[in-house]
């Protein structure tokens, strides 16, 4: 008996010993794994340094977490990063584990990216020069199964002009499901995805595809719209890029496009609708200002549509994805018939599928 009770006194011992161990582990990793990545950010990238501020676990559910994550150029002050993110969640893809495979589920909430234009080479600000696939190996190192963005934001930036430019894609959710195809079903195209966005913080901006992303060549068919722009909200992007500018007129788009084997077909419809281009207080910049408006002033004058108030047409390609053949003559007449003929439809035409993607050519 009394053997008994030292040996379970023993066993008794071993298990806090154990658990002891677990909580200190558990205490410290997180620390241990924040200056491992802080480290890495900090001295192994080429062109730009990182910063994490915190780093969780959640071993309940087989997850941590990355908060408010900086990266930033070196030749720039961290106050100006290319990319924050309020926070980076893996977990463990129950589902795909359950039938024997590791994979995860990626949430990054809160990204803020600003991409940075200048004639100026030290302002430039793209991302370029860096091998970002490496970089984010280190922080999501297994394979995914999901994928989901919320609550993010694109910027376009350019403070070379009086006015700067900023051209902002904000409202970012994109959901992407069953990456690694563990439904293990026999569909061409198994994956989804599914984006909204709005651009300029005026228009809604809708996506949405099928894809295949275990074939050596991804394919893929997508659609996407893009409803009722007001083009004055671009101003300083045309004055900067142009220079034009519009004193009013929204602007709306729709497309769809296959790709297998890296050939491609597909189709954009852009609608311009109500244009204005020329007010009679407008102050001209330059001479190419001036000839500019005057030119498209006239283009919409003759190929609007009276009724609609619309100038459009619809830009087909087909053909190698790098290079495919676009059919000038086809869009150059399509926006003749919308304007004299029949007013083209302002829909998806649900027209194109990767059964429509054409055979390779030898």
């Amino acid at each position: 008996m009394q053997k008994l009770v030292e040996y379970l006194r023993k066993v008794s011992t071993t298990v806090w010993v154990v658990i002891i161990l677990l909580v200190v582990i558990r205490i410290f990793l997180p620390v241990g794994i924040k200056y491992g990545i802080n480290w890495y950010m900090g001295n192994k990238l080429e062109n730009y340094k990182g910063h994490i501020e915190d780093f969780d676990l959640a071993l309940y559910r087989g997850a941590y977490q990355v908060q408010d994550m900086n990266i930033w150029m070196k030749t720039k002050s961290p106050k100006e990063p290319l990319v924050f993110i309020r926070e980076i969640d893996l977990s463990l893809a129950w589902r795909a584990l359950f039938k024997g495979k590791l994979l995860g589920d990626l949430h990054v909430d809160g990204m803020k990216l600003d991409l940075v234009d200048s004639e100026d080479k030290a302002k430039k600000q793209t991302g370029a020069g860096e091998d970002w696939k490496t970089v984010m190996g280190k922080l999501v190192p297994i394979e995914l199964e999901a994928f989901k963005l919320s609550n993010s934001e694109v910027h376009l930036l350019n403070r070379d002009f009086k006015v700067p430019v900023d051209v902002v894609l904000d409202r970012i959710n994109v959901e992407a499901k069953n990456i690694k195809n563990t439904d293990n079903n026999k569909e061409l195209l198994p994956s989804t995805v599914a984006a909204t966005a709005r651009l300029q913080k005026d228009a809604p901006l809708k996506g949405s595809a099928r894809i295949n992303l275990l074939s050596k060549v991804p394919a893929f068919e997508a659609k996407m719209t893009l409803d009722k722009l007001n083009l004055t909200k671009l101003n300083n992007f045309f004055m900067a890029y142009g220079p034009f500018s519009f004193t009013k007129g929204s602007f709306s788009l729709y497309g769809e496009v296959s790709t297998k084997q890296n050939q491609i077909v597909g189709y954009v419809k852009p609608f311009f609708e109500n244009l204005d281009v020329m007010s009679k207080e407008e102050e001209f910049v330059s001479p190419k200002h001036f000839f500019t408006e005057v030119g498209l002033a006239m283009g919409n004058l003759i190929l609007r549509n009276h009724d609609t108030k619309t100038v459009a047409t619809k830009i087909e390609f087909e053909g190698a994805s790098k290079g495919p053949d676009i059919d000038t003559w086809g869009a150059v007449w399509t926006s003749l018939s919308n304007g004299f003929i029949e007013a083209l439809k302002k829909r998806l035409d649900n027209t194109i599928s990767i059964k429509d993607v054409p055979t390779k050519k030898n």
